[in-house]
């Protein structure tokens, strides 16, 4: 997606798109495509910058609460930028999760503890 994509799309979308590039990130990292992926990857931090930008990143508080647990991570590692006391929890209860959701979980708990974790 373009940058001015993201710049033209109202907020509800860009949490809707946001939410559709968790999704498909992690079936992608299932599947192994990598490809797909990263293209999900970009969707995510591209909406997740305009958010930003607008000052609107609250807006990704309600997705802490998802069935989807990679969106649950996704919205945990960016709400840590502007309400740890959220995100922090979120992100303790999926490093408890087996498999690689629960090590990158963990791996950004760490980081955000040690204060090397940057944000897109």
């Amino acid at each position: 997606m373009s940058t001015r994509k993201f710049q033209k799309a109202s907020i509800e979308e860009l949490v809707q798109w946001y939410a559709e590039g968790s999704v498909v990130y992690g079936q992608s990292l299932d599947a192994a495509d990598s490809r797909s992926a990263n293209r999900a990857h970009d969707k995510i931090v591209g909406a997740y910058q305009e958010l930003r930008s607008r000052g609107a990143t609250s807006q990704l508080t309600p997705l802490l609460k998802s069935e989807n647990e990679t969106l649950r991570m996704h919205a945990a590692f960016h709400v840590l930028e502007f309400a740890p006391e959220l995100g922090e929890p979120t992100l303790l209860w999926l490093a408890k999760r087996p498999g690689l959701l629960g090590f990158r979980a963990e791996y950004v708990l760490k980081a955000w503890r040690e204060g090397t974790l940057e944000f897109p």
